[in-house]
């Protein structure tokens, strides 16, 4: 009886917890979701001891960061655990009076973990970006992702996915994400995500000094499909910084 009881307190707070996640200011929590049900859900049973309910705190702090680069509320952890919002805020000024996180009382919490990832940028992805020809500029961010300062260098930095094969042969194929510094000059050689009345292209920045003119190259054996493009209104987004490929089987 006891373990019916059980069960259908966890199925009842799963589904407030959907249903909070169901609402649009709250879209973020719901990639923390199944994250926390595993933890609350393992050995079959909600664990209600201090020190895990502590552990699942500390988990979903660290998960939420480093999906969104900030840190949740005590009201996100709160809905994201099933914790109440009481014990949450109790829990923190413990887990701060052992050294375990820095915690100021209202938003601003920080764990080891983080300390150790804020060397990193979280970039925002912000969908798709054309290798062929151009598409249609659009912001809309989709996820964010997270990669070393030692490997991207300093500044702001945005990402987006490769569409097309106009850029294989500078090993950018597509579904790779291409991580972009955000700045508005470029060099000479610079692969540059440009934005040629209300189109983004992904090429490589040129200069034609018989027409004396900027060009967009693509990276492709295939002149004839994927040739120069000369802008007539060539704005500059950023630069290419960096590639991250999905690897595929090989066998």
């Amino acid at each position: 009886m006891h373990r019916n009881n059980q069960i259908k307190g966890q199925e009842k707070f799963f589904e407030n917890f959907e249903t909070f996640c169901s609402k649009p200011i709250d879209k973020s929590k719901k990639m923390c979701y199944n994250i926390i049900r595993n933890k609350l859900f393992q050995g079959g049973a909600m664990s209600r001891t201090a020190d895990s309910k502590k552990q699942i705190i500390l988990d979903f702090i660290n998960e939420y960061y480093g999906s969104y680069g900030e840190t949740p509320t005590v009201r996100d952890i709160a809905a994201g655990t099933g914790i109440a919002v009481t014990s949450v805020h109790r829990y923190l000024s413990a887990m701060k009076e052992n050294g375990e996180l820095e915690y100021n009382g209202r938003r601003s919490v920080s764990t080891r973990r983080m300390e150790m990832e804020q060397v990193a940028h979280a970039m925002p992805v912000l969908g798709y970006v054309a290798c062929g020809e151009g598409q249609e500029e659009t912001e809309q961010v989709i996820e964010y992702i997270r990669m070393p300062e030692s490997l991207i260098g300093k500044g702001e930095f945005f990402a987006l996915i490769a569409k097309g094969e106009s850029m294989v042969d500078a090993g950018i194929h597509p579904g790779d994400y291409v991580m972009i510094r955000k700045q508005n000059t470029a060099e000479i050689g610079d692969i540059v995500v440009a934005l040629d009345q209300g189109v983004n292209n992904l090429k490589v920045l040129g200069f034609n000094h018989n027409k004396g003119a900027y060009f967009l190259r693509s990276c492709n054996e295939d002149k004839e499909r994927y040739g120069d493009i000369y802008p007539e209104e060539l704005q500059i987004q950023g630069v290419a910084v960096c590639v991250a490929h999905r690897l595929k089987k090989m066998l």
